[in-house]
């Protein structure tokens, strides 16, 4: 028995040696340095100047001023007013009357014209 418990792993060698090796998984290849995340904030590079840093600076700090609490309850008081001004009536009646009045305008300023040049 002995003499088996020694033998039996040496005869299994040779069968585990000639086994082939495992193919390892393939790998794909990294990706090219100019595509994704990286290459896209390297060409917003320009637009984090110190000018546009400023320039956005400026326009969130005016754009806080006009949405504070007083200024966009008036706002809202103007958008109403507008809103019950400007109905499809009123815009249709006005579009006829500066049509309307789009010739005598030229008429008047010929008229003006050769009145002014006469004196």
């Amino acid at each position: 028995m002995r003499f088996t418990h020694i033998f039996l792993p040496l005869l299994a060698a040779p069968v585990a040696l000639a086994v082939a090796a495992p193919e390892p998984n393939p790998v794909a290849a990294p990706a090219p340095a100019t595509t994704g995340l990286l290459s896209t904030l390297s060409d917003l590079e320009g637009l984090l100047s110190d000018e546009n840093i400023s320039n956005l600076q400026t326009i969130i700090t005016n754009a806080a001023k006009v949405l504070s609490d007083d200024n966009t309850n008036t706002l809202q008081t103007i958008l109403t007013n507008a809103g019950a001004l400007l109905t499809k009536d009123f815009v249709d009646n006005t579009t006829t009357l500066i049509g309307d009045a789009t010739p005598l305008i030229e008429d008047v300023s010929k008229l003006l014209g050769s009145l002014l040049g006469s004196l």
